[in-house]
């Protein structure tokens, strides 16, 4: 048997998976988030392992952890733990949410430049681990000076695991510290913050075990002691295992509260646009830009609430959507209700519903929200595309993937053919497929995902597509379009 564990920001996921596929337990956790002063959020690491250790134990509820042959481990990104000399912690996780380090972010945007960052970290811009250790710098340098150490969510629960704080590529570029070009932490950037290289996890291959599970945690969890641990994998990364977008041109998009893209490619390139993050994938020979639209499923949540839906049963809300024709009456919708993010348009925009006539119900305003939403999909593919990497496949997970109406509209905007992931897991999954990896000792995950992902199902753009290509040229008409996306950040 195999365990994943997916760190997540709000729940810890545990997943137990044969080594052939097919999801034996589950297990999900809650985890607290803390709002703190000057637009602050943190986390608390005990809490994280508490919960990750309970996950373990719920999995044990009904299956024998003695069957365990390897964990894998897939976790958030960009989440700051320092600790000190001895790893313990200093303090409460810097949460990837904390908006504390902006103006240190506008600071060394203003100062290096776009292009700057693209050559050095794959990125367009200054954010994430890189602006908090900034800040930290002037605010309070003592903390990340060495012998302190400078970790994050998921190599701290590794080394909690076996012994040895790891990660991997797609843990650093999330941070904002990986230069892809050299598969290592850009020493200018290291530099400029004041970091030693040594002070940041081992960065290895997740096809490389961090360490063996630790006597303790085998005694506490049920599992044999020394059963190889794996380094912590950036989640989206991991969720593309799980899904089996692993091939050139698979587009994988998670909806969740924001939706984020996966594109992948055969060779590493710039960022297609300023705000996307370039990075290898998992999968040997294979390459990939993660965007996020910052808008996603928030918009939906958002219609539901205001509409007095939010109660009602998914199956119901499909049902208004399905009935209302193509083009909801009319109705038009811009999701841009969550400020910044959106790539090439001005940084203010905000959320537009137009076109109201007495005629239009909830249906119809359903309906041109998830419009809005595929047409907005729909121009960062072609977006991707016209950069110069293939988009011959969406892979959807995540809410919009249950929905029985949804990923047909985005396959029509796109005229992309489309593939629904049937799991809900998806990233704790694929890190179960990376522990298969670490107990053949292969490092061939492509095949561990191809073998072991559930059962898709295929949807290919249909009657509606002539019209929404209509409908997005409409859209992106609209918009007012800014010649770089550095307005948008």
């Amino acid at each position: 048997m195999l365990l994943g564990l997916d760190l997540g920001t709000t729940n810890i996921k545990g997943v137990l998976v044969k080594p052939s596929g097919g999801i034996v337990g589950r297990s999900r956790v809650r985890v607290p988030v803390y709002h703190v002063e000057e637009q602050g959020v943190e986390q608390d690491i005990e809490e994280i392992w508490r919960s990750t250790l309970a996950a373990i134990a719920r999995l044990g509820e009904t299956s024998s952890l003695s069957s365990v042959r390897g964990v894998g481990v897939s976790s958030q990104g960009g989440a700051l733990q320092l600790l000190d000399g001895s790893g313990r912690p200093r303090g409460r996780v810097i949460s990837w949410l904390d908006g504390r380090a902006a103006k240190y972010n506008r600071g060394l945007q203003d100062s290096l430049g776009t292009e700057w960052f693209a050559d050095h970290v794959g990125h367009g811009f200054s954010g994430v681990a890189l602006g908090q250790l900034e800040r930290l710098r002037h605010q309070s340098p003592e903390l990340i000076l060495a012998p302190n150490q400078i970790g994050f969510v998921g190599d701290v629960i590794v080394s909690r695991l076996c012994g040895r704080r790891a990660h991997d590529a797609t843990s650093l570029s999330i941070a904002v510290l990986l230069n892809p070009w050299l598969g290592a932490p850009d020493p200018d950037v290291l530099d400029l913050l004041g970091v030693k290289e040594e002070q940041l996890p081992l960065l290895i291959h997740p096809s490389q075990e961090a360490g063996g599970l630790l006597p303790e945690i085998a005694a506490e969890t049920g599992i044999p002691p020394g059963v190889p641990v794996s380094a912590a994998v950036h989640d989206q990364y991991a969720a593309a295992l799980g899904t089996g977008a692993i091939h050139c041109g698979d587009v994988m998009v998670g909806t969740g509260t924001a939706w984020v893209l996966l594109a992948s490619a055969d060779k590493l390139s710039r960022p297609v646009v300023e705000g996307a993050f370039a990075c290898p994938h998992l999968v040997k020979d294979v390459y990939s830009q993660l965007l996020s639209l910052a808008n996603g499923g928030s918009s939906l949540a958002w219609a539901r609430d205001v509409l007095g839906l939010t109660e009602v049963d998914d199956r119901e809300i499909d049902r208004m959507i399905d009935t209302t024709a193509a083009g909801a009456g009319g109705l038009r919708f811009w999701p841009f209700l969550v400020a910044g993010g959106a790539t090439h348009l001005p940084q203010d925009i905000t959320g537009r519903l137009s076109g109201l006539r007495l005629s239009h119900g909830r249906p119809h305003i359903l309906r041109a929200v998830v419009e809005g939403l595929a047409m907005e999909l729909a121009r960062y593919l072609a977006l991707i595309a016209k950069a110069g990497m293939p988009v011959s496949r969406v892979v959807i997970c995540g809410g919009a993937s249950r929905s029985a109406v949804t990923p047909q509209i985005i396959s029509d905007a796109s005229g992309i053919p489309l593939v629904r992931s049937a799991e809900s897991e998806t990233s704790a999954l694929g890190a179960a497929m990376i522990a298969r990896c670490l107990t053949e000792g292969s490092d061939d995950l492509a095949r561990a995902s191809e073998e072991m992902t559930p059962s898709k199902e295929e949807i290919s753009p249909g009657a509606q597509r002539a019209f929404y290509r209509r409908l997005l040229q409409e859209y992106v008409d609209s918009l007012p379009l800014v010649e770089s996306g550095r307005e948008s950040q």
